[in-house]
């Protein structure tokens, strides 16, 4: 079976079940069990990408080097871990009524709406992640082909571990300053708040919000489409399937 086709069916129940959470932000149903139920499942259908990785991460360490390689394969997503957290808390500046826990037990049609809304992208995003997938081989053959090839690069190399370090710095300090120094800088939109004044502009947050967009985009289209269209990778169906 195909990595990748893990991942599409993995992906495609994680959103079912997300989509589910519709039916709790308009009222439909509201039950803990039921919310449980949905938040349980798409975590459970998490597993079937998380798999993918790990089987992939065999297939990449030299003999020897396996710990190191898991070692450093682990640290890089639980980088990504926290600052995903950050951004989520920094998307709450495109969406006001949800700053805070007060307006949002309100329950108001506003709020309803901008929740719907927020989880509408949130599932977007999470669905737009399927495009990275040609950097992920199809099964072992092709992993112990592409690592054969010794293909290497100084700087694809040098920006994966800097990139990483800076998330890690990043989602680090923020998360410190919203946790110790909550009472002081807990307001502000940038970390999450809802302003700490009626003239501070939501225009920092959301830049970072795109600035790490854009990131993830742009590094991939370099990585996955770029080559397609310089004539030196096969199609997209080929790509992805």
């Amino acid at each position: 079976l195909s990595w990748r086709k893990m991942i599409i069916a993995g992906s495609i129940l994680i959103t079912f079940f997300n989509a589910l959470y519709y039916l709790i932000i308009f009222d439909v149903i509201r039950n803990s069990w039921f919310y449980v139920f949905t938040d349980v499942s798409s975590k459970f259908m998490y597993t079937l990408n998380f798999l993918a990785s790990l089987f992939c991460m065999v297939e990449v360490a030299e003999p020897g080097y396996e710990a190191i390689t898991y070692s450093l394969i682990t640290t890089a997503s639980n980088a990504v871990s926290p600052l995903s957290s950050v951004i989520s808390y920094q998307f709450l500046a495109f969406f006001p009524e949800l700053a805070t826990q007060e307006s949002i037990a309100t329950d108001t049609p506003q709020v309803r709406h901008e929740f719907a809304m927020l989880h509408a992208i949130t599932i977007v995003i999470n669905l737009s992640s399927l495009f990275s997938l040609p950097l992920l081989p199809r099964q072992k053959k092709e992993t112990r082909e592409l690592v054969a090839s010794g293909e290497k690069s100084k700087f694809w190399g040098a920006f994966a571990l800097l990139s990483g370090l800076a998330f890690l710095v990043y989602s680090t300090v923020v998360t410190f300053v919203t946790v110790a120094l909550h009472d002081v800088y807990g307001c502000f939109m940038i970390f999450g708040g809802n302003g700490c004044s009626a003239e501070e502009s939501p225009a920092p947050a959301r830049f970072l919000v795109i600035v790490s967009l854009l990131y993830c985009y742009v590094v991939n289209f370099f990585l996955s489409y770029l080559p397609i269209l310089r004539g030196k990778k096969k199609s997209l169906r080929d790509l992805f399937l």
